[in-house]
């Protein structure tokens, strides 16, 4: 299963936590980013390969006993505290594969401080995948990781490393370590390949 790479739908709103008021910013939220994505993305790309998922709806509220928490919007509804950030999420999907996780700033008053050009560049190495514009897409990406010797593997992403597209993946092996091998989504080039030692 693939740690999402946090990129976030962040909402701040005030302090009424009626389900009214919260399905209200949901909708919000939902009717702005689907606007931004179609702009950016293409209404065919966001139609298919975007999926909207309420279920993980995640709250920030201030508890003054706690101080800030994460909690589910189902938890929220429920909270007598106010919530100071609001994250929903899209599953980005490659040939039904999840390739990331998608989330977009908003403000108060639902406008978000991304404009198109931000969204562009968050989403420029997905697109690229989405867009058949790389030779290895995730499917072949996890091939190429297996037969390198990844069995389980846990962990991928893609971005640009010193001007190329490189695919990370990560494979548990034992005392918490990961064996990661990067490669290049042109060729499927295996770049590197190392053991990762997690820092206490």
């Amino acid at each position: 299963m693939k740690i999402p790479i946090t990129i976030i739908l962040l909402l701040n709103f005030g302090v009424s936590n009626s389900q009214n008021f919260i399905e209200g910013i949901i909708y919000c939220a939902k009717d702005r980013a689907e606007e931004k994505l179609r702009f950016v993305v293409g209404n065919e790309l966001l139609k298919t390969n975007f999926k909207f998922e309420e279920s993980k709806t995640i709250i920030e509220i201030h508890n003054p006993e706690k101080g800030l928490e994460r909690i589910s919007l189902a938890e929220f509804k429920k909270s007598e505290h106010p919530a100071i950030q609001f994250w929903i999420n899209y599953k980005i999907s490659d040939e039904n594969l999840e390739l990331t996780e998608l989330s977009v700033p908003f403000n108060l008053n639902c406008t978000t401080p991304w404009n198109s050009k931000d969204t562009q560049e968050i989403l420029e190495p997905y697109l690229k995948v989405l867009r058949n514009k790389t030779k290895i897409d995730l499917k072949k990406a996890l091939e190429i990781g297996n037969k390198n010797g990844l069995n389980e593997i846990y962990f991928w992403e893609i971005d640009y490393e010193k001007k190329k597209l490189i695919w990370t993946l990560k494979s548990k092996l034992k005392n918490n370590q990961s064996k990661v091998i990067k490669i290049n989504s042109k060729n499927g080039k295996v770049m590197s390949e190392f053991i990762e030692i997690p820092i206490d």
